[in-house]
């Protein structure tokens, strides 16, 4: 078979581009910029619709990651689904909580719309990703020594991409995982001030977290010029952390791939030169 993995270069798709590969399966690694790696790399842009058919040709199933940052985010979803022709399956990467976020978070939507597609399709909905320690939020760790968030301190079950990857390929090429909402999680459920510390611990430094105001927070973005829709789309997933809905762990990582869900310390120690 033959996969497309839409959002190849980013947190789920890259690690899923590379477990597709070393099963063996045909993988198309969508991206704005042909890049090297493993899979064989094919222009996608979901601005240029010119660029779909040519990337969709031949393909059996579809991997996606919707277009946030686009202005017509909301209906480019329905239309790729509707020029796919030749896909079977579809697995799209959702949130954890997606039905309590304001209208002006799409992805409910692209659930609806992937439900409402005629393909065999998974939704999976994990909490957040353990990466963005060592990307979104590694230089205010390593140049600061602190994070400043406003979970409060509510606990969160973060899961690791790699696992989310895992389940991304079993979704898209086994059977028996149509129809299927999937909430992924890691193994236990940690508050910000536990995870600086196990960073800490594995870069060998004290690193500190700071509770911030939701009203502090949502200045410090206006002041970083982030847009009315930023700052209430960020404000709304935090606000989800600290009424307790990203604290549940599922087992749904270990069922559907047989392997425990990874650890925050195995991934800390594995990911510590990002906080040195």
């Amino acid at each position: 078979m033959s996969v497309l993995v839409v959002g190849a270069t980013g947190k789920t798709g890259q690690p899923l581009v590379e477990t597709l590969a070393a099963r063996g399966v045909e993988v198309r690694a969508a991206t704005r910029h042909t890049a090297p790696g493993p899979g064989a790399a094919v222009h996608f842009a979901w601005a240029q619709r010119a660029t779909w058919q040519p990337a969709l040709a031949g393909v059996d199933a579809l991997y996606v990651v919707g277009p946030y940052a686009e202005p017509d985010a909301p209906v480019l979803v329905r239309d790729l689904l509707a020029a796919a022709t030749e896909v079977r399956r579809v697995v799209l990467l959702s949130i954890l909580g997606v039905d309590a976020l304001p209208d002006v978070i799409p992805m409910a939507l692209w659930e609806q719309q992937v439900r409402e597609s005629g393909l065999d399709w998974t939704i999976l909905r994990p909490n957040w990703f353990m990466q963005n320690f060592s990307s979104l939020f590694a230089e205010s760790l390593r140049d600061h020594g602190r994070l400043a968030l406003p979970a409060g301190d509510a606990a969160v079950s973060f899961v690791d991409t790699r696992d989310i990857a895992l389940v991304a390929a079993a979704s898209l090429t086994e059977d028996g995982h149509a129809g299927n909402h999937y909430t992924l999680t890691g193994p236990e459920a940690l508050t910000h001030g536990e995870v600086v510390a196990l960073l800490g611990a594995a870069a060998g430094r004290d690193l500190r977290y700071v509770p911030l105001t939701p009203g502090g927070f949502a200045n410090d973005l206006r002041h970083g010029g982030a847009s009315d829709t930023v700052i209430t789309w960020q404000s709304a997933l935090f606000e989800l952390i600290r009424d307790g809905a990203n604290s549940p762990v599922t087992g749904t990582v270990e069922r559907i791939t047989g392997n425990p869900a990874r650890t925050l310390k195995a991934y800390a120690e594995q990911s510590a030169d990002a906080w040195r």
